[in-house]
């Protein structure tokens, strides 16, 4: 177990035209905010919705487990509307019992499950409502979490960025007043504008909460720490379990281009730091692989770089 999958399986499909396009095997079906508000869902396309997601995610186990592929990334869309649907998803039995079955399948074969709420889920907000709203982000993927009968800690990570700059006291605050289904699970990631690895540091030693270190990142936002120092440091947040971290490059060629493109996920990974890739290769550590092309990304790496699982 060390590589991890990130929400997607693609595969290539051949056009008649000679191209090549890459498809999502999984397929989530989505529900959108305003169609469903104005009622143009009916109650049977919702419910087929939930059952779809979970049932594509059953089908993919077995894939997992035939390329030794031993961490998965849950994709927050699998229950979309979540906060406008709970009751009516809390009260599915059948649906229910399908995550039970997905946890199940997760758990026989040895995967690790976490996941990874989007970029407005942030507790460190001045804006009452959006922490208000953060936190019911949090309770869903917790609910999904203990559906599948998931670990209550941070093997099963919950994992988030610090969001607002300079707002410590308010992730203590609102870590520590977390219920134990969020707060055993959640995990905070640095990034390159607003929380440092040393900042998430100091969060650690206040709250406890374990800090998911992102290489590409990291080369965005050092303060001043060494890589060996920042990679160190981390990997002593998560205690018994194992450590979960993040890799990702520059695409080839934008090295000396515009921020935002320097900071964008490569299609493969072409260079994983040194102490990073000897963790990887004596399985110390999982490693979610941020790339474009997924799977067939995972695989080349494995392959590239001498990666036993």
């Amino acid at each position: 177990m060390s590589l991890g999958l990130c929400c997607q399986f693609i595969e290539p499909v051949h056009k008649r035209t000679g191209n090549v396009v890459y498809k999502n095997i999984i397929e989530e079906k989505t529900l959108q905010l305003g169609a469903f508000k104005a009622g143009k869902y009916p109650l049977s396309r919702i419910r087929s919705t939930y059952h779809h997601n979970v049932d594509q995610h059953i089908k993919l186990v077995p894939k997992l487990v035939a390329l030794n592929i031993r961490s998965f990334r849950l994709s927050s869309c699998l229950l979309p509307l979540w906060d406008m649907n709970s009751k009516m998803i809390k009260d599915d039995d059948i649906l229910v019992s399908k995550l039970g079955k997905l946890g199940k399948l997760f758990a026989d074969n040895s995967i690790r499950v976490t996941t990874h709420p989007g970029q407005f889920t942030v507790i460190s907000s001045d804006n009452p409502n959006v922490v208000k709203n953060s936190i019911t982000e949090l309770e869903y993927h917790a609910w999904v979490f203990d559906a599948m009968d998931l670990p209550l800690s941070s093997y099963a990570a919950i994992n988030i960025h610090g969001g607002k700059a300079n707002r410590s006291n308010a992730i203590v605050s609102v870590y520590k007043s977390l219920p134990d289904n969020i707060r055993l699970r959640l995990t905070l990631e640095n990034d390159e504008k607003c929380y440092s690895v040393q900042q998430l540091l100091d969060v650690h030693d206040r709250c406890g909460v374990p800090v998911v270190f992102d290489s590409h990142h990291f080369t965005f936002n050092t303060s001043n720490m060494s890589f060996a120092q920042a990679f160190d440091d981390t990997r002593s947040t998560w205690g018994k379990i194992k450590p979960l971290q993040h890799i990702s490059n520059t695409e080839p060629g934008f090295e000396n281009a515009a921020f935002n493109q320097k900071r964008a996920h490569s299609q493969y990974i072409h260079r994983i730091p040194d102490m990073q890739l000897e963790a990887m290769q004596a399985n110390t550590i999982d490693v979610d692989v941020e790339a474009k092309h997924k799977n067939l990304a995972l695989l080349d790496m494995r392959s590239k770089f001498n990666i036993s699982c």
